[in-house]
């Protein structure tokens, strides 16, 4: 038997054509089911043929409960299209009329309703699974403080937010706690860093900024070009707008212009005289002539200082006179024709005639302080470094065949990589260490070459020896005498070494310590040319040859530079004189007294005369009251009158020689500048002389080094330079402030 059906009917209202109230119309919103529960799912309208069975009239109906229920065997097809009859039977009781139903027009606009509702209702129950089938996102947190926080889980589960810095944990939640604490963490955070505004783009910033970069690195025009450089500068900042080669170099140009205006400012502003040093150089890539002009002097702060004047073409022929006029122009271009102190040369022929032409313009030079000091005496002063190399080179002619064996034995270690590692092998059989400097053959231009090679194949003589007995191929160990011999010559030239390092400073002064360097040099010669080895002798003889042709006579200029260095003073010079030759001691200290004294007296003529052209400014001028009178002029007069007054005092010069020394022991660390600085008031004139003699430098090594960075510039592969633009990249390296 089927099981029977629970049915609930509705009542919905039809639409009628007339205007009369429709009649109710019920149909089944229950599936069949074999309970007898309620059920309200809405069922499809489907036409079927009725199937009713013979004991069931259709137009019995309850008139106002509008639900039935069923218990019978039918399907639910035929239990809606009887609710239907019997709401047209109810109707027509109701208005006692008959009244035209089409039952199926109104079957069919009912079951479009139906329809209709039922698919919102699906599409809402659909969407509302959706819905809960995926998780809920968790908001993202957009405050800033996330950027130096991060959230730890401790161990009840709680959440915690970390500051990234100083490591703090602070209690977060998002419901009951904001970000305001951490916020107020973060303004406190000892060890947050501080944030920069960045700055907005400005173009000529940046173009200031490619300038120094190329520069400083020496780097092409064309660097401002370069694609992947200008992609990496579109990455940085999308603003930047990219400049030519053209515009570079003018940058660059400009720039210089703009140093070299600050410069002038600096030095017409100078009270004292200047130094100079001056040499010639030849560009290989480009074959073109450079003099380089550099000036030294001690500003106010006592603190030295050189920068490049000129790095200009030289065109051949390179005479003396041409070259004096060069240095002549570019004097009076930057207005030092009237400072001028002494000029550093090297020993080159043209030099000598270059120095009497310039002395000549430059003495002709009118106005007041023009000229030079002592008519140009001492304005000459010859490379000390120069003179060194000339003296060793000298001596290594001889020494090239005292030392054939060694440089050989270096030659053939370095040959190949597998003699590299048999002699590497023999070093450690032998017991020696393989860290530090490894073995380096000399070159002939360079003495100091011999030296360094002299040093480290010393320590590993050993090495050689134990090389002769593995590698038959090797004949060329030096003997004991060799070795001996060696060692006496690198003994000898380490002193040369150490000395050309003092004299190439440029930071310090060097004029101090010329005489007492060039008095160690001479004692180590004497001592060499009375040496056991017959080779070292010679040696050391033949660079006394050459010493005796520079130096036989002592500068005169820097040896005054020594006895302004109170721990030597007049004393000790004259005590050297005598160590070397009693007999002619004392001439040779009262000529440095006579010339120290000649040179002072033209300071204290431009002290008077500096004196004497004191004018009142203005404002003294207006405010000078007529009534005051010079009273001092009595006193001055007095003062006179009496011995021992300013009529016959004691110079400054005096004062400072009858001082006693200071103890070298006691003052080791004495800097000379600092000395004269915290004494520049007690000695006045003596000082400005001081300032001026302590400020010569005595080698060419600041336009040697600014030929260093020119071979950097100038190469095989940037050879088309136009010498304007090789001043200003050289110039401006050196003047600008951001570089020293």
């Amino acid at each position: 038997m089927r099981p029977y059906r629970c049915l609930e009917l509705r009542s919905y209202s039809l639409r009628s054509r007339r205007s009369s109230p429709a009649p109710p119309v019920f149909f089944s919103t229950a599936p069949p089911c074999s309970s007898p529960k309620l059920c309200r799912v809405p069922l499809q309208l489907r036409r079927v043929p009725l199937q009713l069975p013979p004991c069931f009239d259709l137009f019995v109906a309850p008139p106002v409960f509008r639900s039935l229920f069923f218990l019978a065997e039918m399907d639910s097809e035929s239990l809606r299209t009887m609710a239907l009859l019997e709401a047209r039977s109810e109707y027509n009781e109701m208005n006692e009329e008959d009244v035209e139903f089409d039952v199926e027009e109104e079957l069919t606009e009912t079951e479009a309703e139906i329809q209709t509702e039922a698919e919102v209702q699906t599409e809402t129950q659909a969407t509302a699974s959706t819905q809960a089938a995926k998780p809920q996102r968790k908001r993202r947190k957009t405050s800033t403080v996330w950027e130096d926080f991060v959230l730890v889980r401790i161990e009840d589960g709680t959440e915690k937010a970390k500051c990234n810095h100083c490591g703090s944990e602070l209690v977060y939640n998002s419901k009951t706690h904001g970000t305001n604490q951490l916020k107020r963490h973060l303004e406190s955070c000892s060890k947050m860093p501080k944030k920069v505004d960045r700055p907005v783009y400005d173009h000529l910033v940046d173009r200031a900024m490619v300038t120094e970069a190329i520069i400083y690195h020496d780097l092409p025009f064309r660097y401002v070009e370069f694609e992947k450089v200008r992609e990496r500068d579109k990455y940085l900042n999308p603003e930047c707008k990219p400049i030519c080669r053209q515009t570079a170099s003018l940058d660059v140009y400009r720039r210089y212009e703009v140093e070299k205006e600050k410069l002038k400012g600096l030095l017409e502003k100078h009270r004292g005289r200047v130094c100079l040093t001056a040499d010639l150089w030849v560009s290989k890539p480009q074959n073109t002539g450079y003099i380089c002009l550099t000036v030294h002097y001690i500003d106010d702060d006592w603190r030295l200082d050189n920068k490049i004047l000129e790095f200009c073409e030289m065109k051949s022929p390179h005479t003396g006179d041409l070259i004096a006029t060069k240095i002549f122009e570019s004097l009076k271009e930057w207005g030092l024709e009237k400072k001028i102190f002494s000029i550093t040369l090297d020993n080159a022929t043209n030099n000598n005639s270059m120095v009497r032409i310039l002395a000549g313009k430059l003495q002709m030079t009118s106005g007041s302080g023009g000229g030079l000091l002592c008519d140009g005496k001492h304005i000459h002063v010859r490379c000390c470094a120069h003179i060194l190399n000339l003296i060793v080179k000298n001596g290594l002619e001889l020494a090239n065949s005292l030392l054939h064996n060694i440089r050989e034995s270096v030659r053939y270690v370095k040959a190949s990589p597998q003699r590299k590692e048999a002699f590497a092998a023999c070093v450690e059989r032998v017991g020696k260490r393989r860290g530090g400097a490894g073995l380096s053959l000399d070159v002939s231009t360079r003495w100091n070459s011999t030296y360094d090679m002299l040093v480290r194949a010393l320590k590993f003589k050993e090495a050689f020896a134990s090389m002769e007995s593995y590698d038959p191929n090797y004949k060329t160990n030096p003997s004991v005498a060799e070795w001996n011999r060696g060692e006496k010559i690198c003994e000898l030239l380490k002193s040369f070494s150490v000395i050309t390092t003092d004299f190439s400073g440029s930071k310090y002064p060097t004029s101090n310590i010329y005489f007492t360097q060039v008095w160690n040099i001479q004692l180590l010669l004497e001592k060499y040319s009375t040496c056991d080895d017959l080779g070292v002798r010679e040696m050391a003889r033949d660079m006394q040859v050459k010493f005796d042709k520079y130096w036989k006579e002592y500068s005169l200029i820097l040896a005054m530079g020594a006895v302004l260095y109170p721990r030597i003073k007049i004393e000790m010079l004259e005590a050297s004189y005598k160590e070397l030759d009693p007999s002619t001691a004392s001439l040779k200290t009262e000529k440095l007294k006579e010339s120290l004294s000649d040179l002072y007296k033209e300071y204290q003529k431009l002290s008077q005369t500096s004196s004497s052209g004191f004018s009142l400014t203005p404002h003294e001028i207006v405010t000078e009251s007529p009534l005051e009178d010079d009273y001092d002029n009595d006193f001055f007069e007095l003062e006179k009158s009496i011995g021992g007054g300013a009529g016959d005092p004691k110079t400054h010069l005096d004062i400072y020689l009858e001082e006693p020394r200071l103890n070298r022991r006691a003052n080791i660390n004495l800097d000379v500048l600092t000395y004269w600085r915290d004494n520049q008031h007690r000695f006045g004139d003596l000082a400005s002389m001081a300032r001026e003699i302590l400020s010569i430098p005595i080698t060419t090594v600041a336009s040697e080094s600014a030929f260093s960075v020119g071979s950097r510039v100038l190469t095989p592969y940037r050879n088309r330079l136009l010498p304007k633009n090789v001043q200003a990249l050289l110039c401006t390296r050196n003047l600008a402030a951001w570089f020293c």
